[in-house]
C-alpha cells in the first residue's frame, strides 16, 4: 500500500504546475558526424526539435549534446546523473548509430572505430551505463531513436555474436524504454528533415492527459502509419500502473485517452490489490465500466487486507469476450551448449522475459540452473490478448543479464522449435501455441 500511495502521490505532483519547484531532467542526444562509418543526416535536426518538445512538456533541464566521442559521451553522462539524482522525472534521448553484440547493446560514439567486437567496452557506450544515469529519478525513461544498420559488424573477424540489424531488448526494472523499431528490426533515418520516430516523439511529448505509461503506444501508432508498416516502434516498460503525466491534463479529456486511461488505472489498481487502489480508481472513475467490482473490492479488503481479487481478473475478461487468447504452454529449453561463464563450465541461469513486462520465474533475483544436456520444462502456461515474444535470459558474471535469443510465438497455432544461440550458446526452446 505504501508502495501504490508512493507512486499516486507522484502522479498527483505532476498533474498540477509546481513552476521552479518542478524537477523534469532532461539529456538529448545526437550523433551525425561518425569519423570512421556512414554519417547520418537527421539526428542533429532530431535533437532541435526533441529538445524542443521537452521544454514544451514541461521539462525545466533540458541538456542537448551532439556529435560525442567516447569520452565526451561518458562526462555527458556523468553529468546528467547527477542532475537526474531526486529528480521526478528524467529522460535520455539518443539519435545515432546503436547495434548489438556480446548480447548486449551499445550506443556508438563519433570516433569509434571497432575494428573488432573486442573494442566494443572500450570505444563504445553500454546501454547499461545510461540506465544508471537516470537511476537517482523517481519515474526514468530512455529513448532510442538507434537502431540503425550496423556499419561495422561486417567487418568483424568470423563467429562474432554482433547483429547485422537493429537492437535487443533489455531486461530493465522501474524504467520505461521505448525503441525506435523492435528488436532485429532497423529505424528509417528518414526521407524528411526528421525520423519519422522523432517527429512523433516530438509531437506526443507535450500532449496533455496521455501518461508516460501509453507514450510508447501513441508512438508506435505514429510510426507504423508514417512508415507504411515497415517500422514497428519497441516498449519495454516495468514502471508503476498508476498514471504519470508530463503536461497537467485538460479540463475536456479525449474520449480515447479517458478509455485508454480507465484501463491502465483499472490494471493498476488490480495488480496492487489494495483499497487504497481501488479507492482512487473510484475517485477517477466514479461511473466506470470497473466501477462496480472496485466497489466490491474495497469491501473485501477492508474486511481482509489480504484476499485475492478474485473478481477482478474475470471482469477484464468479460469486457471484451471476443477476443483472442493465445496460450503458451509446454515450454521446454534444453542447453546443447552452455555460455561458460568465466570458462569454469558454470551451469547457466536462465529466466524468460516477455515483450508485455512480465518475468518467469516472477522474483527479480530467481533463476533456473541448468547445465549442458538438461532440460528446464516450464511447469507454467501463459496467456495473451495479442502475439508476444519472449527472451531466454541468462545472468552474467557482473550482476547483469544477456539475451541468448528472442522468439517471436506468432499467430498460428501448434508446436514449434526455435534454436537461439546468442551470448557463445546453443539452446533449443520448444513450446506450443493454442488460439482460443
Amino acid at each position: 500500500m505504501t508502495r501504490f500511495w508512493l507512486a499516486l502521490l507522484t502522479a498527483l505532483f505532476l498533474l498540477a504546475p509546481t513552476g521552479a519547484e518542478a524537477r523534469k531532467v532532461a539529456l538529448i542526444v545526437g550523433n551525425s558526424n561518425y569519423a570512421n562509418t556512414s554519417r547520418l543526416t537527421n539526428p542533429a535536426n532530431d535533437i532541435k526539435i526533441v529538445a524542443a518538445s521537452a521544454r514544451s512538456a514541461g521539462f525545466d533541464d533540458v541538456t542537448i549534446a551532439a556529435d560525442l566521442s567516447v569520452n565526451d559521451f561518458q562526462k555527458v553522462m556523468r553529468d546528467f546523473r547527477a542532475k537526474a539524482d531526486g529528480a521526478e522525472i528524467a529522460m535520455v534521448y539518443y539519435a545515432g548509430h546503436g547495434i548489438e553484440a556480446q548480447g548486449k547493446n551499445w550506443l556508438i560514439p563519433t570516433d569509434a572505430q571497432l575494428k573488432s567486437d573486442l573494442d566494443l567496452p572500450y570505444e563504445a557506450i553500454n546501454l547499461d551505463r545510461m540506465m544508471e544515469a537516470v537511476s537517482g529519478a523517481q519515474i526514468r525513461m530512455i529513448v532510442l531513436d538507434s537502431c540503425r544498420n550496423n556499419p561495422f559488424g561486417r567487418s568483424w573477424r568470423s563467429g562474432t555474436r554482433a547483429v547485422v540489424n537493429g537492437l535487443a531488448g533489455v531486461e530493465a526494472d522501474d524504467v520505461l524504454v521505448i525503441f525506435a523499431a523492435a528488436p532485429g528490426q532497423t529505424a528509417a533515418d528518414g526521407t524528411g528533415g526528421n525520423s519519422p520516430f522523432a517527429t512523433s516523439l516530438a509531437k506526443r511529448l507535450p500532449q496533455p492527459d496521455l501518461p508516460v505509461q501509453l507514450l510508447g503506444g501513441a508512438i508506435r501508432d505514429d510510426v507504423l502509419q508514417a512508415t507504411g508498416g515497415q517500422q514497428r516502434p519497441f516498449v519495454s516498460a516495468s514502471i508503476t500502473g498508476t498514471p504519470v503525466y508530463l503536461v497537467p491534463r485538460t479540463a475536456q479529456a479525449g474520449t480515447g485517452n479517458r478509455a485508454a486511461l480507465e484501463d491502465l488505472m483499472w490494471k493498476g489498481a488490480v495488480a496492487e490489490n489494495s483499497a487504497s487502489a481501488f479507492k482512487a480508481y473510484l475517485a477517477e472513475f466514479p461511473k466506470g465500466k470497473y466501477a462496480a467490482l472496485a466497489g466490491d473490492s474495497v469491501a473485501r479488503l477492508t474486511k481482509n487486507p489480504k484476499a485475492l481479487p478474485v473478481a477482478a481478473k474475470p471482469a477484464v475478461m468479460a469486457a471484451a469476450p471476443t477476443t483472442k487468447k493465445y496460450m503458451l504452454s509446454n515450454v521446454r529449453v534444453e542447453a546443447v551448449k552452455l555460455t561458460g561463464r568465466l570458462g569454469l563450465g558454470l551451469p547457466d541461469q536462465l529466466f524468460l522475459r516477455f515483450n508485455t513486462g512480465e518475468r518467469f520465474p516472477e522474483g527479480s533475483r530467481e533463476i533456473f540452473s541448468i547445465k549442458r544436456g538438461e532440460s528446464w520444462v516450464v511447469d507454467q502456461n501463459f496467456a495473451f490478448e495479442q502475439p508476444v515474444s519472449f527472451q531466454l535470459r541468462e545472468f552474467d558474471d557482473i550482476g547483469g543479464s544477456d539475451n541468448i535469443g528472442t522468439v517471436d510465438i506468432g499467430a498460428v497455432p501448434g508446436t514449434f522449435t526455435k534454436t537461439l544461440n546468442g551470448d557463445a550458446s546453443d539452446y533449443k526452446v520448444t513450446y506450443t501455441l493454442t488460439v482460443g
